[in-house]
């Protein structure tokens, strides 16, 4: 091998080790350090209660925001006899901003305060850019750059994901979508009746 050839390989060399360092900083500094966190799903009214109602719902859906009304009556009204659960359901092909807001309040959980995070979310609807999404966390008193650390590194994001799954599998196909002990409600404006109805018939 020449002098000549032998100097290119090794530069060859050299620029690919190069090339990879920098890939490997850039990943890093791209994607801030977040620990893994497996906090509870956060749920209202009773976690024993015989009366289980989910929701599917999306951060940036119009009808969801409309639906939060009755369903503070509901859970004002039933309290613990009932088991209140929030699913994830972005809908991304038309929300763009929604998943990102599912994320933050995922994050703001981590703190314990998804239910104040998510009402929030409802009431700024759609102002979710990311910098907004980690003020409003300040506002609420969280530990604005843990919050930050969680919503830039995506760290939520499986959970986002396998409640899309969850919902496909139930064919839901758009939002609010809400389930009474796992029948759905097509129809939400009904669902206090509805409730009250399940706890009758017990």
């Amino acid at each position: 091998m020449s002098e000549k050839s032998r100097y290119w390989l090794v530069s060859g060399g050299i620029l690919a080790l190069v090339i990879v360092v920098w890939a490997i900083w850039a990943g890093t500094a791209a994607k801030p350090y977040y620990p893994e966190i497996n906090s509870p799903r956060p749920v209202q009214g009773s976690g024993d209660a015989k009366i289980v109602l989910e929701e599917f719902s999306d951060f940036q859906c119009p009808s969801c925001k409309a639906a939060q009304g009755l369903l503070k009556e509901i859970l004002a009204t039933f309290g613990s006899k009932i088991k209140f659960s929030y699913r994830h359901y972005p809908l991304v092909s038309i929300h763009t901003q929604a998943f990102r807001a599912a994320l933050a309040a995922e994050c703001a959980n981590d703190q314990g305060s998804f239910w104040p995070y998510h009402d929030k979310l409802f009431e700024v609807q759609p102002a979710f850019s990311a910098d907004e999404l980690v003020s409003y966390a300040k506002d609420l008193g969280l530990k604005s750059d843990d919050f930050k650390a969680c919503l830039d590194s995506r760290a939520k994001n499986q959970i986002i994901r396998d409640d899309m799954k969850e919902g496909d599998s139930r064919g839901i196909t758009g939002t609010p979508t809400f389930f009474l002990n796992g029948e759905r409600v097509e129809d939400w404006t009904t669902l206090k009746e509805k409730v009250q109805a399940k706890l009758i018939g017990g």
